[in-house]
């Protein structure tokens, strides 16, 4: 078989490996970026009611109203180690969702929304946890420095995340027999580390990929009889999740194996357009009950 070098030609221009991001500046002025893909609104702080919530973290900037909803809200100049500003000196919150959470991030202003090709994002993780890629944006023509947040890491940080041991034990009913491997491509640190003691503790032989590209090139060096489950990403360089999907779901080789989606991109905007691919389940990134149900449901 070939074809893991034209995934983009395969996936026949719609599915192109292009993240479109929010652009916008950090009480500091620095430029950060978030993928479009998460944010549901762009709200004008002071049209929304928020009240303040003590907690231990500076991070959680208090609970705001948003379409009738309690959204937390957070504090990037906090979580990054900068002075913050007052509340209301932020003049957007951008409402997002994560992993079915509603999280709103405080920012002084917009600056664009930009589309941003595999090519043009370095992956950053690696030197600073909290920076998942850099890239180059256009300011009054002239290049400067873009950071795309660690969306992972931030929610891990304000306790968002629960991966101990007890979690595990709680979830995870009974081990796992098959002898076929499970098949994931993740690129955040975190979520790769939940995905680790996940699968040790479940029994089930694994291997995890830091990219979409990886994770296709090994499927077509096993072959399907000896794969008995895949989980991808979305968010990744080389191939993303679509790509992935795409490929998988439309290669009558593989198309039998359970796919699955593990992102933080839990909109229904996304899970539509995967669905649409014919994915076999989503679940969101870090969800220890939903990913052992899932797996259940495929594995015995």
């Amino acid at each position: 078989m070939s074809g893991i070098n034209s995934v983009e030609q395969m996936t026949q221009g719609h599915l192109r490996n292009v993240q479109q991001l929010a652009v916008f500046y950090t009480g500091h002025n620095n430029i950060y970026a978030i993928n479009i893909a998460k944010v549901k609104a762009f709200i004008i702080t002071e049209e929304v009611t928020i009240n303040d919530t003590p907690t231990d973290t500076k991070v959680i900037a208090g609970i705001a109203t948003i379409r009738g909803e309690p959204v937390t809200l957070i504090n990037l100049d906090a979580w990054l180690g900068l002075p913050t500003m007052e509340t209301n000196d932020y003049k957007l919150i951008i409402y997002c969702e994560f992993n079915n959470k509603k999280v709103g991030f405080l920012i002084k202003d917009m600056l664009d929304i930009v589309e941003k090709t595999t090519e043009e994002l370095r992956h950053s993780e690696e030197t600073n946890a909290k920076i998942t890629y850099t890239t180059y944006v256009k300011v009054q023509d002239r290049d400067e420095l873009c950071t795309v947040f660690n969306a992972e890491q931030l929610l891990k940080d304000i306790g968002w995340v629960d991966d101990g041991e007890e979690t595990l034990n709680k979830h995870i009913e009974s081990k796992f027999t098959t002898e076929k491997l499970v098949l994931a491509a993740e690129d955040s640190g975190v979520a790769r580390e939940v995905l680790n003691r996940f699968f040790t503790k479940a029994n089930i032989k694994f291997e995890i990929y830091n990219n979409g590209a990886l994770l296709l090139k090994r499927v077509e060096e096993i072959g399907p009889s000896d794969i008995a489950m895949i989980i991808t990403d979305i968010e990744m360089p080389e191939a993303d999740g679509f790509q992935v999907a795409s490929f998988i779901k439309s290669n009558t080789s593989f198309e039998h194996i359970p796919l699955i989606v593990n992102s933080s991109m839990t909109t229904e905007a996304v899970k539509s357009k995967m669905q649409k691919i014919g994915v076999d389940g989503f679940i969101g990134k870090t969800d220890i009950a939903g990913l052992y149900t899932t797996v259940k449901k495929f594995l015995q």
